[in-house]
């Protein structure tokens, strides 16, 4: 029974010092490469905008090329159709020149005869009809020559020639192919007329003929083809464009950079035979993507409604996207350099914080082995220098609370050495007063028998006086003897007393030293407080960068990656803390049941020393009790020899020796059975001492895990 209760108190300290401490972290045997780390991280956020920047340069190339052809095709329509205008004006003004000569009131009646018989007058008509033709060749640039053809009963008037030719109207008519009535308006060649007034088609590009009304003679005003080639020369298309003059009869008048064009070297039409300008014919204006020349163009296009000529255009393609082509290199050149500089600047920003990360993990993993004399360093004046400041802060304030958890634990356990070294000295005193109980039950015995004898012989008592006496002295010597025996437990029972005092005295300083350990617990929570006060500002902390991370757009998503590691690395921390704050409930768990021991042990001691009082009272009554057996017994030698005559005093004496040693007999049993409870008492004070110096073997091991000084 005593040592399944010793088991059971045994089995209630235990419980909750069984567990293996998790100071050691998990090791990686190899170190993976990670696809989501923060650099690759870093750098698809800086990569982003630059491929947001590609895509904007693409479709901005692309825009500014579509933007720029339409724009320079729209400017160059509007070129050509002011210059297709221009010939127009031009061929207008030439008209009303025409209109002029045709409405000639005096050249009409000139061309009628009326002036047949007045030669003078008919000499100043036309006189005054040449001056007025140089007249308006100077004032016309596009006029080449005015030529007045009348039927051959008058002569030619010309700008291009001063001899006297006959009329040839009628002829001129028949090889242009019209009627005595009418003549076409516009016509770019009159061969019967050239080889008449001796001129060449290279002079003119467009002749306006007119008849006159009374159809005595018509007129015939050539377009200047140098003036209209000097205009086409002054129109800007860009670099490697060709514009020309094509005739409603095929002719084509092109101005001086035409060469350019290898087909224009070799004598052939640019536009006329073409199947890109035959298949614009029908209309007015126009713009078309040919390939012409081994080289793509614009086929740009304006047709006159006044002389049916058509101003016509090539524009090379890359001519219009060379512009474009300039926006896209440089497009190009700006993504390179600033993907490169994104690269390197991503770079450096990773390789910093990755480097910092590095050296706060590897001191942390060090920490978490036990090695508190580590400094956590970061390079830099960021968040990482705060945060490696306060985890050596963290470290400083852990090694400090270890150190004072060590000093109590070597207390505690000089303290638990002392206690079980009382207790094993009380255990000896306890098994040294109940073999002296042993003996005195067995001294308690032998009276009782002899005692039992004197009742049976007391009839015999004055036969056997002699015997008596002689028994007499040898209960004398036994009383002396018990006497003795009850001084020793006296002394014994003294000693056990100041021993009970003694182990009050240590088990009290046990006490302090385990509300010392409480006060040093306390202190740990409030260190771990300052890790979750630490791990919740940083969170705060983390929680900031993300919000103006995102108030950052695509730009702030590398700082909101590193805001998340931030958060990570604290709630890695507040975890620590966590762990840490619950060993500290383990040890305090442990100080509450090493408590309850002590107070179990202190209560032992106070029933030990009950008990020592009370065999000091039994010891006393027993001394008392002897004293009287003493006196009785010497009374008995001083009455042998009225021994006869008072046997039955000698009786009486008799039993009243048997009820003492009965008394004497149950107070030794008593004083036995507080022996039991004592030594029972020591026994459980054994086992709590053997559990205490177990528990602060445990709790030593658990600090040693601990590294404070730093080895040489």
């Amino acid at each position: 029974m005593k040592k399944d209760k010793k088991e059971r108190k045994t089995l209630s300290f235990s419980k909750g010092f069984g567990k293996k401490s998790k100071t050691e972290p998990s090791k990686d045997p190899k170190k993976k490469i990670k696809l989501f780390s923060i650099r690759n991280k870093i750098f698809v956020s800086f990569l982003m905008p630059i491929i947001g920047l590609i895509i904007v340069g693409v479709v901005a190339y692309n825009r500014a090329e579509k933007g720029l052809s339409e724009n320079y095709i729209s400017s160059t329509t509007q070129t050509v159709e002011m210059a297709k205008e221009y010939i127009d004006q031009g061929c207008n003004y030439v008209n009303a020149e025409t209109i002029k000569f045709c409405s000639n009131s005096d050249l009409q009646q000139l061309m009628l005869g009326l002036y047949a018989n007045d030669q003078v007058s008919a000499l100043n008509i036309t006189s005054t009809v040449k001056t007025d033709i140089n007249a308006s060749i100077v004032a016309n640039e596009f006029i080449n020559a005015i030529h007045i053809v009348p039927k051959s009963n008058f002569n030619v008037i010309s700008s291009k020639t001063t001899s006297t030719q006959t009329g040839f109207m009628n002829e001129y008519l028949d090889s242009m192919g019209a009627d005595k009535y009418s003549i076409p308006r516009w016509v770019d060649n009159h061969a019967f007329l050239d080889e008449r007034v001796n001129t060449s088609p290279d002079n003119y590009i467009l002749a306006n003929q007119i008849m006159a009304g009374n159809a005595t003679y018509a007129v015939v005003i050539d377009v200047d083809a140098k003036a209209v080639k000097k205009f086409l020369d002054g129109l800007d298309l860009g670099a490697d464009s060709v514009v020309g003059l094509v005739t409603e009869g095929g002719r084509e008048l092109m101005s001086d950079n035409y060469g350019v064009l290898p087909e224009a070297e070799e004598g052939q039409y640019v536009f006329v035979g073409q199947d890109y300008y035959e298949n614009s014919k029908g209309e007015s204006s126009g713009v078309q993507e040919i390939h012409f020349a081994d080289k793509d163009f614009y086929y740009i296009f304006s047709r006159s409604s006044v002389s049916g000529a058509a101003v016509c255009a090539l524009v090379p393609i890359s001519t219009v996207t060379g512009q474009a082509g300039s926006i896209r290199t440089l497009t190009y050149t700006i993504v390179i350099i600033a993907t490169a500089l994104a690269l390197l600047i991503g770079l450096f920003i990773a390789a910093g914080i990755m480097g910092n990360m590095k050296r706060i993990s590897g001191k942390l993993e060090e920490v978490a082995k036990g090695d508190l004399t580590v400094t956590v360093n970061a390079k830099g004046h960021d968040e990482f220098n705060d945060l490696a400041g306060s985890a050596t802060h963290m470290v400083k304030n852990t090694k400090k609370l270890v150190n004072k958890v060590s000093d109590a634990t070597i207390e505690l356990e000089n303290s638990a050495v002392k206690v079980g070294d009382v207790s094993r000295l009380i255990d000896e005193h306890s098994q040294e007063i109940n073999e002296s109980i042993d003996e005195i039950n067995r001294g308690m015995e032998r009276q009782s028998r002899h005692a039992q004898e004197c009742v049976e012989k007391t009839d015999t008592l004055s036969n056997e006086i002699h015997e008596i006496s002689q028994l007499v002295d040898e209960v004398e010597k036994m009383v002396n003897e018990t006497e003795l025996m009850i001084k020793e437990g006296m002394d014994i029972v003294r000693n056990l007393g100041q021993r009970a005092e003694e182990t009050t005295d240590i088990t009290k300083a046990v006490g302090e030293s385990i509300d010392s350990l409480k006060e040093e617990s306390a202190i740990i929570n409030t260190f771990v407080s300052t890790i979750s006060d630490i791990a919740e500002q940083t969170n705060l902390l983390s929680l900031n960068a993300s919000i103006e991370a995102a108030r950052a757009g695509e730009a702030g998503r590398g700082f909101a990656v590193v805001a998340e590691e931030i958060r990570k690395l604290a709630d890695d921390s507040a975890s620590a803390a966590a762990e840490i704050g619950r060993n500290v409930l383990n040890i305090s768990s442990q100080t509450m049941k090493s408590v309850e021991s002590a107070n179990e042990a202190q209560n032992m001691v106070k029933l030990q020393s009950e008990a020592v009082v009370q065999a000091t009272e039994v010891f006393k009554n027993m001394e008392e009790r002897m004293a009287n057996l003493v006196g009785g017994l010497k009374s008995i030698v001083d009455g042998i020899e009225r021994a006869d005559k008072e046997r039955g005093e000698t009786v009486s004496a008799v039993k009243r020796i048997s009820e003492i040693i009965d008394e004497t007999s149950q107070n030794a049993e008593a004083v036995h059975e507080v022996a039991d409870r004592l030594l029972s008492n020591v026994e459980d004070l054994n086992s709590t001492a053997d559990v205490l110096n177990e528990r602060m073997g445990e709790l030593k091991t658990e600090v040693s895990v601990f590294k404070i000084e730093k080895q040489n």
